[in-house]
């Protein structure tokens, strides 16, 4: 089964934001904290494959696999993906944004895509693209939160 998924998540967190902001022009090291992240290859200076572990419960599981190249826009404090096709079993595009607000950073992460190749027993088809949507804003929380303890101030 496939599955579209669009979501946009914001959140505040307190960080040292010129800290943040070099891991972002590094890419990769913004990159590695994703929740559930098995496998980040590097393909060439601003393209990346990535391998999460399976997501799932309930006999719906997935391990998204994909790939996509990143533009950084340092001065704006966006990091932009954009999907790289016949890579993996998912084609995903968005943003990461970083706007300082007082003494504080409010991210917003706004993804786009779909997944391919969904094992869904028959009886919950109907139930999987809110189902899988809701285990990615899961992560996307997460790594929030994450951002929060790296790059606490």
């Amino acid at each position: 089964m496939d599955c579209k998924l669009a979501l946009d998540k914001k959140s505040t967190v307190n960080v040292n934001y010129e800290t943040l902001m070099k891991d972002l022009q590094a890419v990769e090291p913004l990159l590695a904290i994703f929740p559930k992240l098995e496998k980040l290859t590097k393909l060439s200076a601003n393209e990346y494959e990535w391998q999460l572990k399976p997501i799932g419960a309930m006999g719906v599981m997935h391990a998204v696999h994909y790939a996509a190249s990143y533009q950084v826009d340092a001065a704006a404090g966006v990091l932009s993906f954009k999907a790289k096709e016949g890579i993996g079993n998912a084609t995903l595009s968005g943003k990461f944004e970083f706007t300082k607000k007082g003494g504080a950073v409010e991210v917003e992460i706004e993804i786009n895509g779909q997944l391919r190749d969904i094992k869904v027993p028959m009886l919950l088809r109907a139930a999987t693209p809110g189902f899988i949507k809701t285990m990615f804003e899961g992560l996307v929380d997460r790594f929030m939160e994450k951002i929060g303890e790296k790059y606490a101030s």
